[in-house]
């Protein structure tokens, strides 16, 4: 579940769309907040410019009109990046009725400050989430869904995406699985939680987002794991998708209680008689019991991202990738976040990598482009830090 959360930046202004009667007004503000200004001509500008994970912005503004899946697709490439959620003010538009969206009527400088500093803040206090409130925001559409790449160690050539659940709350914004997993468990919403993620994962991987022989993991929990009908359901989403169970991986969830390894086997050889593929996800010290799941038909483990990302661990990452290859699985190490790490990780073997380095989680919409775009010599040394 890859999160990389950096502080609330110092004022920075991203305009789409060089409109000449905002132009003049956008420079004399951003002069008097002392923020500096980009400018990309279209949405699809503003996303590949945006690709990079360390171009982070307090406002996005947009001079051109901005459909539901545009504000959804700006919105995730900010609010994985960044505390604060980042606001998007239309300018010059009526309001589109979204709640992530703040409009600015008419070209007005100080109407501009008013509203660049009305949004710019760290989110107020909330109550702790309520089952209900989860239970609202699936049931009422709220679930998004970001992609990540996946890449091979030796030549970082893109090999697959992972599906990671955003929760998008009405009043609380976005809201990232550690918000809302627990609560999900809790409250036994993790099979209708998984069902609706699974959904939306395989109609926005349908319009053939993923390359040529790339593949999609899920996250599947026990419960959905040791469901029977389940299988069933995931072969009827690769039809309707027209992908392969092969292209399939299946992350299956830690949990904090020793699994049934009996029950498990089973239900693992029925997801795989259908063609899936199924991985150990988060191997490491939030898995205390990882040593026994190796003893089951895994494909792949992947290991944990804050152990990858610590130094100090090392010696841990490299017992248990080779404890991995020993029953012939292949190793994701997720977390990697700067070249030093990248450097470490790859000098122990393992065979593929995920991380901040490479991508954020991306929406949709921006998969394409970041596919287009990537270009391994174009890393850059500096790092990106996790909370």
């Amino acid at each position: 579940m890859a999160y990389c959360s950096l502080p609330m930046p110092q004022p920075r202004l991203l305009l789409i769309g060089p409109d000449p009667a905002w132009m003049g007004v956008v420079g004399a503000a951003a002069t008097r907040i002392g923020a500096p200004v980009d400018v990309q001509p279209d949405v699809a500008g503003a996303i590949a410019w945006m690709l990079p994970p360390s171009r982070i912005y307090s406002h996005v503004l947009a001079t051109v009109p901005l459909t539901s899946q545009e504000i959804d697709a700006l919105a995730g490439m900010l609010d994985e990046v960044t505390l604060a959620p980042t606001p998007l003010l239309l300018l010059g538009s009526p309001d589109c009725g979204s709640t992530a969206v703040r409009c600015v009527h008419r070209p007005d400088e100080d109407a501009l400050i008013l509203a660049l500093r009305s949004v710019w803040r760290a989110p107020p206090e909330q109550p702790p989430l309520s089952a209900r409130e989860l239970a609202a925001s699936l049931h009422g559409g709220g679930l998004r869904m970001r992609f990540q790449p996946i890449l091979r160690a030796a030549d970082l050539r893109p090999v697959g995406m992972e599906a990671l659940a955003r929760v998008h709350h009405p009043v609380r914004g976005i809201l990232h699985p550690r918000d809302f997993i627990p609560l999900a468990v809790a409250s036994r919403q993790e099979r209708v939680l998984t069902s609706i993620a699974a959904v939306r994962s395989f109609l926005e991987m349908r319009a053939g987002l993923l390359g040529p022989g790339m593949y999609m993991t899920l996250n599947l929990p026990m419960v959905t794991l040791l469901h029977k009908p389940a299988v069933l359901r995931g072969l009827e989403l690769c039809a309707v998708a027209g992908l392969t169970p092969e292209r399939i991986v299946l992350e299956v969830l830690e949990s904090s209680t020793p699994p049934d390894l009996p029950a498990m086997g089973r239900a693992m050889e029925a997801w795989r008689n259908a063609g899936f593929r199924l991985a150990i996800d988060d191997a490491g010290p939030a898995l205390p019991h990882w040593r026994a799941l190796l003893d089951l038909p895994f494909d792949i483990l992947k290991l944990d991202g804050g152990m990858v990302a610590d130094m100090c661990a090392q010696d841990r990452v490299e017992r248990i990738a080779s404890a991995a290859h020993a029953r012939g699985m292949s190793v994701i190490a997720e977390g990697i976040e700067d070249t030093a790490c990248l450097a470490r990780i790859r000098g122990l073997g393992v065979a593929f990598l995920q991380g901040f380095l490479f991508s954020r989680p991306l929406p949709s919409l921006a998969v394409p482009v970041w596919l287009r775009q990537w270009n391994p010599a174009t890393l850059s040394a500096a790092s990106v830090r996790a909370a």
